[in-house]
């Protein structure tokens, strides 16, 4: 039977509280804002933020699909975020997996190119002019086609790459088996771990990506949902979900219907990330570890 000393007791029941009070501080913001969704303008006004309250309404949820801007901006942000994600991954892909060929003439001189990029950039204004001259201003495809390649996750990904056995590959070959075939049904079924991980990544970042539509996109319906969400916390722009007519409604404007639109915006990661969790881990370790 195993014995705990006095010391490993204490050191246990420390380590228990401080998680707990580690989970209370990260999951307070989320309460907060889910029962500022909730809770009755009345309510409000009687006490307060309730963190338990006992009155609950969806009129502010029932309000913002009602207006046809949220709505709107959601599936704008669920198309950039799919089709963004699944482009990024496969550029991501095929850029990494020829890198980890030693036979690739300029394999150093390229990945060193690539990796001068962390470090230094052109510019914004340089990068406003690029857009412009490509003709993205003011289209949807801004989102997606610049953000095309992250070295960060090349790398993480051109690691996990180098991990796969080189045998499998040589196997393959002997079958008559091409570079593309190797690549389509052998390294990316293995690698769907590494993948998912940088997926999640990947979607995370373009479902809150609102700094490239504040810079090249002027018109309101292409707007994503994260951008709508600074307009109406940071300006204050209520106008953009609707104006309103009574008191009452304006109040909402300014705080209910703001705390519900912050949930809109956050259940679906919230909603997807069960999904990847179980690759999460293993793709991050494998992907961070050479062998």
């Amino acid at each position: 039977m195993k014995t705990t000393s006095l010391s490993g007791k204490i050191f246990d029941v420390a380590n228990i509280v401080f998680l707990l009070l580690l989970a209370i501080v990260t999951l307070y913001p989320f309460w907060h804002v889910l029962v500022g969704s909730v809770l009755p303008y009345e309510e409000a006004i009687k006490s307060g933020f309730n963190l338990f309250p006992t009155k609950w309404t969806f009129e502010a949820y029932e309000y913002v699909f009602s207006k046809d801007t949220i709505p709107q901006s959601l599936l704008v942000s669920v198309f950039v975020t799919v089709l963004g994600t699944l482009y990024q991954l496969f550029i991501t892909a095929i850029t990494a997996y020829p890198l980890i060929k030693h036979d690739l003439p300029g394999r150093s001189a390229i990945f060193l190119f690539m990796v001068f990029t962390m470090f230094f950039s052109g510019g914004l204004i340089p990068y406003y002019l690029l857009i412009k001259n490509l003709g993205l201003i003011n289209h949807l495809a801004v989102m997606i086609i610049p953000a095309a390649l992250s070295m960060y996750n090349m790398i993480v990904l051109k690691t996990f790459f180098q991990s796969i056995p080189v045998e499998l590959e040589e196997s393959a070959k002997m079958d008559g088996a091409g570079y593309m075939t190797i690549f389509f049904r052998i390294i990316l079924p293995l690698s769907i771990p590494s993948l998912a991980t940088i997926g999640l990544f990947i979607a995370v970042g373009q479902w809150n990506n609102w700094y490239q539509p504040m810079l090249f996109l002027n018109d309101k319906d292409q707007w994503p949902l994260a951008m709508l969400l600074r307009d109406i916390l940071i300006n204050n722009n209520t106008n953009t979900t609707a104006s309103a007519s009574a008191v009452n409604e304006q109040f909402m404007l300014a705080d209910t219907i703001k705390n519900a639109i912050v949930m809109i915006s956050v259940i679906p990661i919230i909603i997807v990330y069960p999904f990847i969790q179980k690759h999460f881990v293993k793709g991050v370790m494998i992907g961070s570890i050479k062998s």
